[in-house]
């Protein structure tokens, strides 16, 4: 467990990625492709929130968002916010293979890589898209592409995903008989009812007061772990297009988008100046072996 990974300090991330790329059934992606999006509009509104609180970010890039809008992802870079990938085409990882996995991301790392000219470090699964059987051949793939890090698992259940006996802290996943060389950093969450809960990011964050935010960020703060927050550019603009859901869905996917700026902009009043870009968790992590909790 890295428990140096202090003054405890806290990460603010984005998924870059379309209005449309979620990942409920029957969501056929092609459709919407060709439709003009507002995303390069909501990208400039979350540097501007950053700038304005002198914060670095990390941000996790869909490949077909880079591929199609490359110099929003040097805008990202020259703002000095982290790049990471997000997968290729926005793909659920237990739906695929490990070859057609290691085809995707291999392809969303190379396109990062060649429009910043830098080595990608981390990578973010999809909708936490990771489950217990596809660990190992995950964080194979994930090695083998010379990635630093994941942040990646839901450390708890809900119907679309979850490991619920992951560990809670950022740690080196024991693969077999050996440690991953990838520092994983899963979702953060709180006990609700005896329930393991995000709060941080998402649906999480459009639903809980900021106040409760707040608060459990602070205690995960007091026990020496740093909390990440996470949002999808879609999640502070009101009006951008909407995906034609059912009910649970439409509600996972919208509630709160209507207050998510404020919501965000209090998060950070609190903790700012305390925020740095994931991979610095990697400057405590100089050995592949060091803080692993065993």
């Amino acid at each position: 467990m890295l428990e140096e990974t202090t003054n405890i300090g806290n990460i603010l991330t984005f998924d870059i990625e379309e209005w449309y790329h979620a990942n409920y059934e029957r969501i056929d992606f092609r459709i919407y492709e060709t439709i003009p999006s507002r995303l390069s509009i909501n990208v400039d509104r979350l540097i501007e929130i950053c700038d304005r609180h002198q914060i670095k970010t990390t941000c996790f890039i869909v490949g077909t968002v880079a591929k199609n809008n490359p110099q929003l992802v040097k805008k990202l870079y020259n703002a000095g916010h982290e790049i990471a990938s997000h997968g290729y085409q926005h793909k659920l990882v237990y739906e695929m293979t490990p070859d057609e996995f290691y085809n995707d991301t291999k392809k969303s790392v190379d396109i990062l890589e060649d429009i910043i000219g830098e080595k990608i470090l981390g990578f973010r699964a999809p909708s936490w898209s990771v489950k217990k059987d596809t660990l190992l051949w995950f964080y194979q793939t994930l090695e083998i592409l010379g990635l630093r890090y994941s942040s990646s698992i839901y450390p708890g259940q809900t119907f679309l995903y979850g490991i619920p006996d992951f560990p809670e802290y950022i740690h080196h996943p024991r693969l077999e008989n050996k440690f991953s060389t990838i520092l994983e950093v899963p979702v953060p969450v709180t006990q609700i009812l005896g329930k393991k809960i995000g709060f941080s990011g998402g649906f999480y964050l459009r639903l809980f007061p900021s106040y409760a935010i707040i608060r459990w960020s602070k205690q995960k703060n007091k026990d020496g772990k740093p909390v990440f927050f996470y949002l999808h550019p879609r999640e502070i603009d009101p009006i951008e297009r909407r995906l034609p859901l059912p009910f649970l869905p439409r509600i996972i996917q919208y509630w709160g988008v209507n207050q998510c700026e404020k919501k965000l902009q209090r998060i950070l009043d609190t903790f700012t100046p305390n925020f740095y870009p994931m991979k610095k968790l990697l400057q405590t992590d100089k050995n592949t072996m060091a803080g692993i909790k065993t």
